[in-house]
């Protein structure tokens, strides 16, 4: 949906050169040119086998590891797993396993694939262990243009495909065997060689055309709508402000709405509506297939000409329907990889790219094995000659006549499923669309060659990055909200098989994919999956503002709580520093009163720079005891005791000094310590004289007279 114009400057020299480069590397002649061999080849994941999750689905669907109670498994011993076509020797665009009834041997299976186009005989792709029903793919028989050709074996073969009940004295149930062609068309092929059953030939089956047409008339649907689009969008796809004078459409007078006329949007309509027909035929199709199967327990084997485009489409759509698990991002790569990959969809042919080549013959030469000697061939199946004989511009006719959008027209039904049913599926139409841009990048070695035998032959597995891993890692690096998951999927509600009735299948363009070049604000705007991841977006960003609050509450809360820590720490200091005061307090008081208790308050100085030399020495007389005890708590308690020069000492005789200190002085003078105040205590303090203090004293004899 998007054309790209280079455009050169005046007088440049390197027109032909660029323009060769870019034929060369867009449309290369060899597999080995493709980007997905250059592409990193250092860090491709060696490991991953496709084989084995193939056989891990297949495992799924034969109970084991299926969503469905043990217990009610009644037919879960009617298939079987057989390795038949280990060397792709039954079927070439086959897998290498099969899941095929238990009744039909390996013998049965190899005649009865003689009758088939391209070997493709009926295989069972789903199944239900509950009901019994069975979904099959095959291609159309080769019963010529009388339809008189038969086969016993694989008559037999579809015979058990047919539902069998659980009463087994009961008939089995119909077996609907849908032809996706017109019914012309498959008359047509009988003149081929080909055709359609006839339901004489097969008891208790029913045959019913779809009318989906064939892969050129799909290529042409398209490439008319892509014109259109691209010629009349807001911008051209090239990212120029208009198409219209690109393509020198003057009768529009470069307007998008065909200069005021409405035959533009006529012919819009007409373009539209003929691709959405093919939608709907499609839709319509697949529908009813797992209406069938869901509500009536009845088998559907699906087959076109070939086998590989119609019916792919029809049976991995159908399988979407029935199966919740397809419906998920796991499912829907097992889905892929087991109907498109694994059953041969020619991705090659389909996406007009090389494949490889045996014994020098045609790069297509390992595609298709016609069963008969007169059913024609595809244009791709005739000789090209080898690689290097063969010029690049008859090997890019050859594969651009069958090149065809058969993958893009399933993604289209799916998305319009997902407006249908918007909380059915985990991933969102956004998802279809990195999906298909993957499928074209040539970034991938998945969707490369036509076959697994030839992705085998030619090891690209091994060879080539994985696109699931990078579609996984790239979901993983946006976590629950990456756009890629639908965020409205319930899948509680959806677990049942999708019935939609046919009034709800109109469809309508799909804009993400059809849109997003020419009318970018179209392509997103009013849809509800944009609304809701929108609303995500807003709801991720106000979780993500959430927890950053939530992450500054918590380091604000360890602040506090460190604070808190701290402030206890320093209560506890600052309480013992009160304590210690206290004592420090309630040890001055008791130095103060012991020095009051000689009668006497000595109060000493001394000079910061020198001692004071003039010492006073005070002797107070008074009595009144309680004055201590009346001194406010508070108040500074401290006493400063400074010493005394000897030089200073006064040289009066200690008897006058003791006489005119003590109060019960006699003429004869003070006989310390037997004087009646040592003896009763202190009158002026109340406190009884501690003689142990006392003689710590420092008192001088001179204070005494000499007896």
């Amino acid at each position: 949906m998007r054309v790209i114009v280079f455009a050169f400057r005046p007088r440049t020299k390197q027109k032909n050169e660029v323009f060769d480069a870019l034929r060369r590397y867009a449309k290369p002649s060899q597999l080995w040119e493709l980007y997905a061999f250059s592409c990193d080849p250092s860090t491709v994941d060696k490991k991953s086998d496709p084989k084995m999750r193939l056989m891990k689905e297949y495992h799924r669907l034969l109970s084991e590891g299926s969503e469905f109670e043990v217990e009610k498994y009644y037919f879960r011993n009617n298939w079987r797993l057989t390795t038949v076509n280990s060397s792709y020797s039954l079927c070439s665009t086959y897998p290498s396993q099969l899941i095929v009834p238990k009744s039909i041997s390996d013998e049965d299976l190899w005649q009865a694939s003689t009758f088939r186009a391209g070997r493709r005989l009926p295989i069972i792709s789903w199944c239900n262990p509950v009901s019994g029903a069975v979904l099959a793919r095959s291609s159309q028989p080769l019963v010529g243009l009388m339809m008189n050709f038969r086969n016993n074996a694989d008559e037999k073969l579809v015979s058990a495909l047919c539902t069998q009940n659980v009463d087994a004295n009961l008939p089995p149930r119909k077996l609907y065997i849908v032809d996706a062609r017109p019914r012309a068309n498959a008359l047509a092929n009988g003149a081929k060689g080909g055709g359609s059953e006839s339901s004489s030939n097969y008891p208790k089956s029913e045959v019913l055309f779809l009318g989906i047409q064939n892969i050129h008339t799909m290529r042409d649907s398209l490439s008319r709508l892509r014109d259109y689009v691209d010629a009349h969008g807001s911008i051209s796809s090239n990212g120029s402000s208009s198409a219209v004078s690109l393509v020198g459409d003057r009768r529009n007078r470069g307007s998008t709405w065909g200069g005021g006329s409405l035959n533009s949007m006529t012919q819009f309509s007409s373009m539209l509506g003929e691709w959405l027909n093919h939608i709907q035929n499609i839709l319509v199709g697949a529908s009813w297939i797992a209406a069938q199967i869901a509500q009536e327990s009845a088998s559907v084997l699906v087959h076109c000409s070939d086998g590989w485009d119609r019916t792919t489409q029809l049976i991995a759509l159908a399988c979407l329907l029935l199966d919740p698990y397809y419906r998920t991002f796991d499912g829907f790569q097992a889905l892929v990889e087991k109907d498109w990959l694994a059953f041969g969809h020619p991705f090659a042919e389909r996406l007009g790219i090389p494949t490889v080549s045996e014994n020098g013959g045609s790069q297509y030469e390992l595609l298709r094995q016609p069963s008969v000697g007169n059913l024609t061939s595809s244009p791709s199946r005739g000789s090209l000659g080898t690689p290097g004989s063969s010029s690049n511009t008859s090997v890019q006719s050859q594969t651009s006549n069958n090149s065809s959008p058969i993958l893009l027209q399933w993604l289209d039904c799916i998305a319009q499923l997902l407006r249908l049913y918007p909380a059915a599926f985990q991933f969102s139409s956004k998802f279809l669309v990195d999906f298909m841009d993957c499928v074209l990048s040539c970034r991938f070695g998945n969707f490369l060659c036509n076959s697994e035998r030839e992705r085998e032959q030619s090891g690209v597995t091994s060879s080539c990055h994985c696109m699931w891993t990078y579609l996984a890692d790239l979901r993983a690096s946006g976590g629950s909200f990456h756009e890629h998951i639908n965020p409205f999927y319930d899948r509680e509600r959806y677990w049942l098989p999708l019935v939609p009735p046919a009034a709800a299948l109109a469809p309508t363009l799909w804009p993400q994919f059809y849109l997003r070049w020419t009318c970018p604000p179209e392509s997103q705007g009013g849809g509800l999956e944009s609304h809701g991841h929108s609303m995500r977006k807003k709801y991720e960003a106000s979780v993500k503002s959430k927890e950053m609050a939530e992450s500054r509450s918590r380091d604000i809360k360890m602040k506090m709580e460190s604070m808190l820590t701290d402030l206890q720490r320093e209560r506890r200091a600052s309480s013992s520093a009160l304590a210690m005061a206290q004592r420090a307090r309630r040890e001055n008081v008791a130095i103060k009163r012991a020095i009051q208790t000689i009668g006497c308050t000595v109060n000493f100085s001394t000079n910061e720079n020198q001692v004071d030399k003039s010492e006073e020495m005070s002797y107070s007389f008074r009595r009144e005891a309680d004055t201590v005890s009346q001194q406010d708590d508070n108040a500074d308690l401290s006493v400063s005791i400074s010493a005394i020069e000897d030089s200073l000492v006064s040289e009066t005789p200690s008897n006058q000094v003791c006489e005119t200190l003590c109060p019960f002085r006699s003429r004869e003078g003070c006989r310390w310590p037997h004087a009646a105040c040592a003896q009763l205590g202190s009158q002026f303090v109340g406190l009884k004289a501690n003689f142990d203090a006392f003689d710590r004293l420092s008192v001088k004899d001179c204070y005494f007279p000499k007896e």
